[in-house]
């Protein structure tokens, strides 16, 4: 997608795709987009499926995302 807009207009415009695209996410889809995953960590929580594993791998043992 691409969106032209004035510069001075481009935050007000990016909240609003934003709010666009967040508008029928659930309180858990919403909470999933702001996660940060620490693969310093000795356990993460995957944004996609909530599955807590061991961090060292390359994908999510719960739904295949990749990590990293």
């Amino acid at each position: 997608m691409q969106l032209a807009v004035a510069g001075e207009d481009r935050l007000e415009a990016a909240r609003a795709v934003d709010d666009h695209w967040a508008r029928d996410l659930s309180d858990a889809e919403r909470a999933a987009t702001e996660m940060v995953i620490d693969l310093d960590a000795d356990e993460a929580t995957c944004p996609a499926c909530m599955t807590t594993f061991k961090t060292g791998i390359d994908r999510c043992p719960g739904c295949g995302l990749r990590l990293g």
